[in-house]
C-alpha cells in the first residue's frame, strides 16, 4: 500500500468534457513548445501549401503521423492558447462525462434505519446512474459519522485514503484522444527546456554555457557569472546546456507527434534551422503585443 497523500484536485469544465487543471498547464506547455517543433512548422508550411524545395528535403519519414497532429491541434501560431482551448482543445484533451464528485447515498439514523433492501436499491441507483456519468472512476464506498467535525473527517479520509494504492487514484475515464505521457512531470523543467530553446534560437551565436547563464538553467552555476566566471563552472554549464537544447527539441518533436512530454529520442525528429525558428517566435509575439495593443486602446476608448 501507498503512504501518498492523495492529490487535491480541481477540475475545469465545459460541455461535455473536463479535466483537472493541473493537465491544463501541461496543455498548456504542450502548446508553447509546438512553437519550437521544427517538424511541426513544416506540417504548417506544407497545409499552406508554402513549402520550399529545401524544406521538402527535410521532411521525416513519419510526416503523415505530424501532419494527423497537425490537423488536430492547428496553427497555434495566430492564436491565443485560451480561445485554441475553448475551440480544440477541451475536446482533444478532455474527459467526457460529468465531473467526479463526491456524492451521498444515503443516511442511517438510529430513528429509522435503513434495511439492507434499502441500501442495495440505492447503491444500485449510484452505480447506473452517477457513477456511470462520471465515467466509472474508482470509487471508495464509505460511512462517515455526521457528528464527527470537520477537521476529524479530514483527518481520517486523509488517512483512510492514503491506504490505497496510487493507481486507484489515477482518472480512469474513456481516454481522451490525446493524453499526457507519464506520470513524472516536472514544469520547472520543461520551463527551463523551453527558456534555452528561445536564448538559443533569439542568439545562435552564444556559446552554450551563455545561453545557459542567459537563461538561468542553473542556480549554481549561473549566478556566479555575475561575480566571477570560473573555467570548470563555465564547463559544467555548458554540459546542462546542451542537455537542456537536445531535451528542449525532443519535447516540442514528441509534442507535434502527440507525445507529451518526453525527451525519448525519435529518429524521425527535424534538426532545427535556429534562424527559421527564431522568425517564427519573433513573428507569434509581434502578433500578440499586437493583440495586447489593440486590446488596450480599446478598454482606453470612451464608452
Amino acid at each position: 500500500m501507498s503512504p501518498t497523500q492523495p492529490k487535491r484536485r480541481k477540475y475545469l469544465r465545459n460541455g461535455d468534457r473536463w479535466v483537472t487543471t493541473e493537465e491544463v498547464v501541461f496543455c498548456r506547455l504542450w502548446f508553447e513548445f509546438l512553437i519550437f517543433s521544427p517538424s511541426y512548422e513544416l506540417a504548417r508550411k506544407h497545409r499552406a501549401g508554402t513549402l520550399t524545395d529545401a524544406d521538402r528535403a527535410r521532411l521525416p519519414a513519419d510526416f503523415t503521423d505530424v501532419l494527423a497532429v497537425y490537423d488536430d491541434l492547428g496553427d497555434i501560431q495566430r492564436i491565443e492558447f485560451d480561445d485554441w482551448w475553448q475551440d480544440r482543445g477541451i475536446q482533444l484533451f478532455g474527459y467526457q462525462g460529468e465531473t467526479p464528485r463526491i456524492g451521498p447515498i444515503d443516511v442511517l439514523v438510529r430513528e429509522n434505519p435503513a434495511k439492507l433492501e434499502t441500501l442495495i436499491v440505492r447503491a444500485d441507483e449510484y452505480i447506473k446512474g452517477r457513477w456511470h456519468r462520471q465515467g466509472e472512476q474508482p470509487a471508495a464506498i464509505l460511512a462517515i459519522p455526521l457528528g464527527l467535525s470537520k477537521a476529524q473527517i479530514s483527518l481520517q479520509l486523509d488517512h483512510l485514503l492514503s491506504l490505497y494504492d496510487d493507481d486507484l487514484k489515477e482518472i480512469k475515464s474513456e481516454p481522451p484522444k490525446y493524453g499526457l505521457h507519464g506520470r513524472k512531470r516536472d514544469t520547472k523543467s520543461l520551463l527551463r527546456y523551453m527558456k534555452c530553446l528561445l536564448v538559443k534560437a533569439q542568439f545562435p551565436e552564444l556559446r552554450l554555457y551563455q545561453i545557459g547563464a542567459i537563461a538561468e538553467l542553473s542556480s549554481t552555476y549561473s549566478s556566479r557569472f555575475e561575480e566571477e566566471e570560473d573555467i570548470e563552472d563555465r564547463h559544467a554549464l555548458k554540459i546542462l546546456t546542451s542537455r537542456a537544447i537536445s531535451r528542449g527539441l525532443m519535447i516540442a518533436e514528441n509534442a507535434a507527434r502527440g507525445i507529451f512530454p518526453s525527451y525519448t529520442r525519435n529518429e524521425h525528429t527535424v534538426a532545427p534551422n535556429w534562424e527559421e525558428m527564431c522568425r517564427v517566435i519573433d513573428s507569434r509575439g509581434d502578433w500578440l503585443d499586437g493583440l495586447e495593443e489593440d486590446n488596450f486602446n480599446h478598454e482606453s476608448m470612451p464608452q
